[in-house]
């Protein structure tokens, strides 16, 4: 695909930032405050971030992309200088409204990135494409965490949050430079208001497939080390969860470097044969818990296979579904649906994992999955 490599370094560098925020908001805050505010400080970032998402990806779709990404860039950077002052002692209010503000000024250069595939690729590659933008967020999830404890411990609990202001400025000067970046679209007057993407029910329905995929992808993540403690296995909670991710970003990369067969090439139709993988997959490893935790590591990177794909087609979907010139914000609502579904999935399995064990907890998975499927059915044929 021409212009593929600045496409991809920049898809990369736009995933590293937002999988370092958590844990670095969560190891900073936890130095001076309670764990408990700490938490409560990254859930802010994230309702923040998936309120706002929407808006920001409107302004992207309606107005030139330079000032608004520096604006948000402007915004956010001076709320993480803000809450690196205030973030010792005291009440813990300053710091929650400020990592708020860092989530609703985050700058949209993910959800952007998923936009400039589906504008830069032709037909044939999109899928794989979106396959590969799929691979480099499990890849960032992955390395982003470890590279915030890494800061945290060896050079300065300040690192981790100045490594991501400086990594997000670097993305959006690296997005504002691409000559592929998407020009802004002309609307009518009254067509930049409302429900916008959401007035297309096809696309109200992939909402909801992905919303309940995230909450049982969700589900696994905080179940496994559920289980692992249960059974004396504490030390393979991350083990489990990365192998978990690595079978995620080895599916992304099959799909996407195989040919499909002809009675799925239509992308939409990839959804629910992907979800049924996923629910196997998460049967399988529902199953294997009966037996040993060296079991359950062995079936986690076979349980994780459909993971990524499974994203890759939703969000390539979502752009087929999304209106003329509305492609970032119809991705910004993929976004704040996952962050909505994955709250969902971690209240209620940690519910449910407290009260009848991990064991149970995981047979809903699957459930949970054939129900995304069930759901995004009825999505499956693109708009156009």
């Amino acid at each position: 695909m021409p212009g593929f490599w600045p496409i991809a370094i920049t898809g990369m560098a736009s995933k590293l930032a937002p999988g370092m925020v958590g844990l670095s908001l969560l190891l900073l805050i936890s130095r001076h405050h309670s764990f408990g505010t700490a938490g409560l400080a990254v859930s802010c970032a994230a309702i923040g971030q998936g309120a706002t998402a929407p808006l920001r990806g409107r302004l992207v779709d309606r107005y030139p992309r330079r000032p608004v990404l520096l604006g948000c860039l402007a915004g956010y950077v001076t709320a993480i200088a803000l809450l690196l002052v205030v973030r010792g002692d005291g009440p813990p209010l300053p710091l929650l409204t400020l990592a708020a503000v860092m989530g609703a000024t985050s700058p949209p250069v993910a959800v952007m990135m998923r936009s400039i595939w589906h504008q830069a690729a032709g037909e044939r590659t999109l899928g794989t494409a979106m396959a590969l933008d799929s691979a480099m967020t499990g890849a960032a999830l992955v390395i982003g965490p470890a590279l915030a404890g890494w800061l945290s411990v060896s050079v300065s609990p300040l690192a981790p949050l100045l490594a991501v202001a400086s990594l997000t400025a670097g993305a959006v000067w690296l997005l504002v430079v691409l000559p592929t970046t998407p020009h802004p679209v002309e609307h009518q007057r009254g067509q930049g208001h409302g429900l916008g993407p959401l007035r297309n029910a096809p696309l109200r329905q992939l909402l909801a497939a992905d919303a309940l995929f995230v909450c049982a992808v969700t589900g696994m993540d905080v179940v496994l080390p559920k289980y692992a403690q249960e059974h004396g296995a504490v030390a393979l909670s991350g083990w489990l969860l990365g192998a978990l991710s690595l079978g995620s970003v080895l599916g992304s990369l099959a799909l996407g470097g195989v040919s499909v067969p002809a009675a799925l090439s239509g992308r939409g139709r990839r959804i629910p044969v992907l979800l049924c993988v996923f629910a196997a997959g998460a049967a399988a490893l529902a199953c294997a818990v009966r037996l040993s935790p060296w079991v359950v590591l062995l079936v986690c990177p076979v349980a994780g296979l459909g993971i990524g794909s499974a994203f890759a087609a939703l969000r390539t979907t979502g752009g087929d579904l999304a209106p003329e010139g509305r492609v970032t914000e119809t991705m910004a609502w993929l976004n704040s649906v996952d962050l909505a579904g994955g709250a969902l999935g971690a209240a209620v399995f940690a519910w449910v994992a407290a009260a009848a064990g991990s064991g149970t907890a995981l047979l809903l998975v699957p459930v949970v999955a054939v129900a995304a499927m069930v759901v995004g059915w009825s999505a499956r044929t693109p708009k156009r």
